[in-house]
């Protein structure tokens, strides 16, 4: 029987609870308060995380508490003593798997985290052993739950990014303080370990270019929709020969692609890999027990790997700093891009405009003017050819430094 020590009595520790029922040793929060529930039904409890890591009462430790700093320690505490480890914490992993992940190598020691990326989405073992015949040569993913439900209603009802945002602080799909989502760094966070995997390279959360979605307007949504597209925050792996092309941004997706149809607080995982082709997995990429079952599946393969004594832990070894990946700079890709020019309403703007593109050597594909609701301004959009980022930037500076431009300009990719 593995014997279970649990920290984090919140959302998911909760349904971790709620599915194991009676099969936990220790529960453990940083509160009384919190731990009373479950002593009164019998659990043991504690509220000193160091205590029941140090014992030997637990053979693994599932921490759900969430952060860096404590969680760090505790599991680089619980590896040192022999101790397996299932967490949901891809911000730490993010940070410091590269301490983590050599420790539990050396140690012959699990650490599973199905539940960092994607909720109920079985991502992680897909790509640790289901994908082994393929190459994954490309993933595109839509990894926050509150970022695809903002663009969502956006697009099904044609709000602002605001009204939406607050509707969805109401409900309890996005946090008091939504800037880690918002802002995508939840994303970045998914999207640097499973560019890892794939790539078999640490790949460092804090290098790859990250864009959010508070800029999105409902102008823009409904010129995508214009453009047969919609718009999706999406984390983005390219293998680049012995580089990676990781970053996080929002997307013009068409509509006739298979990340279009995923909204709401749905989360997807698109691979194109060599010789599987191309598949989707999509699920609920958070709440209590969609990620609780990650957990719990984590900890079932742990305890039929223990049982048996036959499946060694998986390699992640690798995931260290001298494997650190090399990343292709954000102004080496290239996309076909959206932009969207807010002007006075002044002769000779446009003419300005596309010389600025063409001294660029950016090629237009189509131009489109739109009113917009306020006198004396006009909308630009411009939809480019495959363009280098480098050129665009270059190219989009020179624009946003016109006297006649009144707002910092729009840049949107294209899904490729």
């Amino acid at each position: 029987m593995l014997r279970i020590g649990l920290i984090g009595t919140g959302t998911v520790g909760g349904g971790v609870i709620q599915i194991l029922e009676q099969k936990i040793a220790c529960i453990c929060a940083k509160s009384e308060e919190e731990v009373a529930p479950y002593k009164a039904k019998g659990y043991k409890v504690s509220t000193n995380a160091d205590e029941m890591i140090a014992g030997n009462d637990i053979d693994v430790l599932v921490e759900l508490a969430g952060g860096y700093n404590m969680p760090r320690k505790w599991i680089l505490a619980a590896l040192e003593s022999g101790k397996h480890v299932v967490t949901a914490n891809k911000a730490l992993l993010a940070k410091y798997g590269h301490e983590i992940f050599p420790l539990a190598a050396k140690k012959g020691l699990h650490v599973l985290f199905e539940a960092a990326v994607g909720g109920g989405i079985p991502i992680i073992r897909s790509l640790q052993e289901g994908l082994l015949g393929s190459t994954v040569e490309s993933l595109s993913c839509i990894i926050n739950g509150t970022c695809n439900y903002i663009l969502s209603r956006m697009a099904e009802e044609g709000l602002d990014f605001d009204v939406v945002l607050k509707d969805a602080q109401r409900l309890g799909f996005a946090e008091a303080d939504p800037t880690f989502d918002i802002e995508g760094i939840d994303s970045a966070h998914k999207t640097a370990l499973l560019a890892s995997l794939c790539s078999g390279h640490r790949v460092d959360f804090e290098k790859i270019f990250v864009s959010g979605i508070s800029k999105i307007t409902a102008q823009d949504i409904a010129i995508a929709k214009e453009l047969g597209c919609c718009v999706k925050l999406l984390g983005i792996y390219r293998r680049d020969g012995e580089r990676v092309d990781a970053r996080v941004h929002p997307c013009f997706v068409p509509l006739e692609h298979q990340l279009a149809s995923v909204n709401r607080v749905l989360n997807a995982v698109y691979l194109q890999c060599d010789n599987l082709g191309e598949t989707l997995q999509t699920g609920a990429g958070a709440g209590r027990l969609p990620t609780a079952s990650a957990v719990v599946a984590d900890l079932v393969s742990l305890a039929r790997s223990t049982d048996t004594g036959s499946r060694k832990a998986l390699p992640m070894g690798w995931f260290n700093v001298e494997n650190s990946a090399t990343l292709v700079p954000i102004s080496e890709t290239s996309a076909r891009y959206y932009l969207r020019f807010t002007s006075r309403d002044a002769c000779g703007v446009l003419a300005k405009i596309t010389k600025i593109l063409a001294d660029n050597n950016i090629s237009i594909e189509t131009i489109i003017q739109k009113d917009v609701n306020d006198p004396g301004k006009v909308s630009i959009v411009v939809i480019t050819e495959n363009t280098l980022d480098s050129k665009l930037t270059k190219a989009v500076d020179a624009v946003n430094a016109l006297p006649e431009i009144v707002e910092k300009s729009q840049v949107i990719r294209f899904l490729a």
